[in-house]
C-alpha cells in the first residue's frame, strides 16, 4: 500500500470529520454505551454534508464523486483510528454499501423519496432472521400493483435510526426476493434490542405486516445471489474501522505505560511490558496489511464470493479480541473501570466474530475455495 496514499486519506478526512468527531461523536461514546442510547441520525446527515460519503457512491449518486474502494476503505480505517464509538463507523459502511449496491442496480430511484429537504438517505440491510437463509419465514404477495410484505428480521444493525431498510421476503414460490422497506410504511414497525457490542448502533427487530406497498419496491428477484453480493462486497469495509481502533488502542497502550512508573521505573523500560508491547504492534500491521490487501484486489466482477475479502474480516475478526486483552494487561485496574474503553472496544469486537458471517462458516468457506483451488492442479497417479 503507497504510504503517501494512507497519509493523503488521513489528512483529508481529518479535515472534513475531525471536529465532528471531536466535539458530536466521541464526547458522548461511553454515555451512549452505558444507556445503550442509538447515535442520532443527525451525526451522520452532519458526515455527508462535510464529505464523508465522497468516495463511497459512485457519481451522481447522493454525495458521491466516483467509487474509489482502497481509499474508501482507508477513509473507514482513519474514522476508526479516530473515533471511539465504533458503532458510528459500523451504520456509516452499512449505509454506503446499501446505497451503491441500488447503484449498481440502477434503482436510484428508490433513493428519491429519502432525500426530502435534501437528507443523505439512511439504507440498512435487514437479513438476519436466526434460520437457514434457505428457509426464510414471511411471504411477499402480488396483487396488480402492489406487493403485500410479512417478514420478521430478527437482529438489524440501525433499526432504530435508520429510513428504510433493504430486506428479503420468499415469493409464492419460496424464492428470496429483494425489496425495500420504509420505516414509516404501514404494518412496519421496530423493537430494541439489546446486544452486547456496538450498543449504539441501534440494533433492534425489523417485522413487516401485512405491509402493502408499490411493486417497484422490488430490487431483484434472485435475493440470495443480492444478498450475497452485497456480503462479499462489504466484508472487508466491516473491518476497517476496527482496524484503525486497534492501531489507536495499541498507541494509546505505549503512551501509558510510557508515562506509568513503577519503583522509579517506566513501565515502558519492563522486557515483559515491552514484549506484549511488541506483540500488540506485530498484530496490529499485520491486520492492517491484510486489509490494504483485500483493498487492493477489489474488483468490480461483481463476483459472488471473493476469499481476500473474507480473509481480512476472519484475520481482524480473530485478532481484534487479542488486542483488546492485551490493552487490559498493560493498563492493569485502569482498563476495568468504567471511564476507561478497553471493556467497550472488547464488547464491540466480539461482534466482529458473528457479523456479515460467522467465523466458523468463514473457517468452511475459505477451505473449500483453497480445496477447489488446488484440486485442477493435481494429477493421477502415473499421469
Amino acid at each position: 500500500m503507497n504510504r503517501e496514499l494512507i497519509g493523503a486519506v488521513a489528512a483529508d478526512t481529518d479535515r472534513r470529520l475531525h471536529r465532528l468527531l471531536d466535539t458530536r461523536v466521541n464526547p458522548g461514546a461511553a454515555a451512549r454505551d452505558a444507556a445503550a442510547a442509538p447515535l442520532q441520525a443527525e451525526l451522520l446527515q452532519e458526515a455527508a454534508r462535510h464529505g464523508l460519503f465522497h468516495c463511497a457512491l459512485p457519481t451522481n449518486v447522493c454525495t458521491g464523486r466516483g467509487f474509489a474502494p482502497v481509499r474508501w476503505g482507508l477513509v473507514l480505517e482513519h474514522i476508526g483510528y479516530r473515533c471511539t464509538d465504533l458503532s458510528f463507523p459500523l451504520l456509516v459502511y452499512l449505509t454506503a454499501g446499501t446505497i451503491r449496491r441500488l447503484h449498481h442496480d440502477q434503482r436510484t430511484d428508490l433513493l428519491e423519496p429519502l432525500t426530502d429537504g435534501g437528507r443523505h438517505p439512511l439504507i440498512g440491510f435487514a437479513y438476519t432472521e436466526q434460520r437457514d437463509p434457505f428457509d426464510f419465514r414471511g411471504s411477499l404477495s402480488r396483487r396488480g400493483d402492489t406487493i403485500t410484505v410479512t417478514t420478521e428480521k430478527s437482529i438489524v444493525a440501525g433499526a432504530r435510526i435508520l429510513d428504510a431498510f433493504l430486506t428479503y421476503v420468499p415469493d409464492a414460490q419460496g424464492r428470496p426476493t429483494a425489496v425495500l422497506l420504509h420505516r414509516t410504511d404501514p404494518g412496519v414497525s421496530i423493537a430494541p434490542l439489546a446486544v452486547s457490542g456496538f450498543r449504539s448502533a441501534g440494533f433492534g427487530t425489523v417485522r413487516a405486516t401485512d405491509t402493502a406497498v408499490p411493486c417497484d419496491r422490488i430490487v431483484d428477484t434472485d435475493g440470495l445471489a443480492h444478498a450475497q453480493r452485497i456480503l462479499n462486497a462489504e466484508a472487508a469495509f466491516f473491518v476497517a474501522a476496527p482496524t484503525g481502533r486497534m492501531r489507536a488502542i495499541a498507541e494509546a497502550c505505549a503512551m501509558h505505560v510510557a508515562a506509568t512508573e513503577r519503583h522509579d521505573t517506566p513501565l515502558a523500560d519492563y522486557p515483559n511490558v515491552q514484549s506484549l508491547l511488541g506483540r500488540m504492534h506485530a498484530t496490529v500491521e499485520s491486520c492492517r496489511a491484510t486489509l490494504y490487501q483485500a483493498l487492493e484486489a477489489y474488483g468490480e466482477d461483481d463476483s459472488l464470493w471473493s476469499p481476500l475479502s473474507w480473509i481480512a474480516k476472519y484475520t481482524v475478526g480473530q485478532h481484534a479480541l487479542t488486542v483488546a486483552a492485551m490493552a487490559q494487561r498493560l493498563t492493569g485496574t485502569q482498563g476495568f473501570l468504567d471511564t476507561s474503553p478497553c471493556a467497550r472496544h472488547l464488547r464491540d469486537f466480539s461482534g466482529l466474530l458473528a457479523g456479515g458471517n460467522p467465523q466458523e462458516k468463514v473457517e468452511i468457506d475459505l477451505g473449500v475455495h483453497l480445496t477447489q483451488t488446488i484440486r485442477p492442479t493435481l494429477r493421477e497417479p502415473g499421469e
